[in-house]
């Protein structure tokens, strides 16, 4: 390993298509992917590596957070973004979801056009049978999901997954509380954990610096995106998106 890969952090090395770091289990992104429905199901740690959060598990002092350089390394590097999309078109698959269309196209252009959305897809009815309930430990996998994708720039997609999601939850299976994380993860400022309670959080610095830089551009009128605040977010970390329900045989490593 050169000095410069080196001196990246974990996860951008783990998502790096030329690096293809391995996790403590040698586990690649790619291993990961990989895996069928039962092993997804299966395994529980691997959520915090497909999809991390600025906030540490007290259950597995192991799982990487997202730091600063990670932060703007997500929000900067097509590659990073795009081999994020492909995680999510996974998970999205294993929950009997899919893109309305092929998001793995040039990474040059814009990955994600208005017109998109995230759809049931044929195995809905099938994959559904294993988390639409009240009580699923993959419901807070999903608030997981939302979260870390918004903090590493995939706002949009996060919404479209949440968009399905309100959909799946009209019909009546899916608990009021679990409705209430999932909107939180997408609606809060995103140094607001969805588990913290009122409008204060103890969020990472580059969190507040971002969306004070977001703020900004907003009311001047020029806000496309997120990448337009990097340069406002150089430094900082952060604490835990554990719980949304503890009421179910939850593995502790997912959280």
């Amino acid at each position: 390993m050169s000095s410069q890969q080196g001196e990246q952090p974990f996860l951008v090395r783990f998502y790096d298509s030329n690096i293809q770091a391995k996790d403590m289990k040698s586990r690649t992104l790619a291993t990961i992917t990989s895996w069928n429905d039962g092993q997804l199901e299966y395994h529980h740690d691997y959520i915090q590596l497909l999809f991390p959060l600025p906030e540490g598990s007290p259950f597995n002092l192991s799982a990487p957070v997202i730091d600063r350089a990670t932060f703007t390394a997500f929000r900067s590097r097509n590659d990073l973004q795009q081999n994020l999309r492909s995680a999510l078109n996974r998970m999205l698959n294993f929950y009997g979801f899919d893109f309305s269309q092929n998001l793995n196209h040039n990474p040059g252009s814009d990955p994600s056009p208005p017109g998109y959305k995230v759809v049931k897809a044929p195995n809905f009815d099938q994959a559904s049978r294993n988390w639409v309930r009240k009580f699923n430990h993959n419901h807070l996998r999903i608030t997981r999901i939302l979260r870390s994708l918004r903090v590493l720039g995939l706002e949009r997609e996060a919404e479209w997954f949440f968009e399905a999601l309100k959909g799946v939850y009209e019909g009546g299976r899916i608990s009021e509380k679990s409705m209430m994380f999932w909107t939180r993860a997408v609606e809060r400022p995103l140094f607001l954990a969805p588990e913290d309670e009122g409008d204060e959080g103890e969020g990472a610095d580059f969190l507040y610096e971002f969306e004070e830089s977001r703020e900004e551009i907003e009311s001047n009128g020029e806000f496309k995106g997120g990448e337009e605040a990097v340069e406002a977010a150089k430094e900082g970390t952060g604490p835990a998106v554990e719980d949304e329900m503890k009421a179910e045989t939850v593995s502790k490593e997912e959280a």
